[in-house]
């Protein structure tokens, strides 16, 4: 599996918390990927990065799904990779002219699905994990008290499977120990 994959909310909401961020200029952005915002704009995260939200659509400024509108409403270069599914590489002035933006799951209690980079066991439930790059985990990196994504379940069992919360959010104070 690539990427995030929403499944579930930890209060039990049918609709979590979305917003439509403008996507960063010359930013490549793949529904599933964690972002964050960046001098107004949604760029995605890297290893360390405190996570906004994660993509779950490529929409125009009209909120049209890229799928589904015209091409002369983006002049980036988009990749349908089917239902749900696609990936945006903004052009250098997307912040000013077409304006394509990320919708985000930006929810610290919605629940994701990701495939880490190795193999987990039950003992890290509760365990707080950093990212690779913007779509997946790495599981090396399970700590009690730092890292991006907090695994709650892992309903197969152990192994490289999960469902993530964002613990790291972005949309929350934070002042960093000096």
């Amino acid at each position: 599996m690539a990427g995030f994959t929403m499944v579930k909310h930890l209060l039990g909401a049918d609709n979590p918390v979305t917003v439509d961020l403008v996507i960063a200029d010359s930013e490549t952005v793949t529904v599933g990927d964690a972002v964050k915002m960046s001098s107004g704009y949604a760029a995605v995260c890297d290893a360390n990065d405190r996570i906004f939200g994660i993509v779950v659509g490529i929409v125009d400024n009209n909120g049209i799904d890229l799928q589904n509108t015209s091409a002369s409403n983006y002049d980036g270069t988009y990749t349908d990779g089917g239902v749900g599914v696609g990936t945006y590489v903004a052009a250098a002035d997307n912040s000013t002219d077409k304006k394509v933006k990320a919708k985000v799951v930006a929810d610290p209690y919605a629940l994701f699905e990701n495939t880490a980079d190795g193999a987990m066991e039950l003992a890290d439930l509760g365990q707080h994990f950093s990212l690779v790059d913007e779509d997946q985990i790495d599981a090396s990196t399970n700590s009690a008290t730092v890292g991006e994504m907090q695994l709650w379940a892992m309903p197969d069992g152990a192994g490289t499977s999960g469902q993530f919360r964002i613990s790291s959010w972005q949309g929350t104070a934070f002042e960093p120990e000096t």
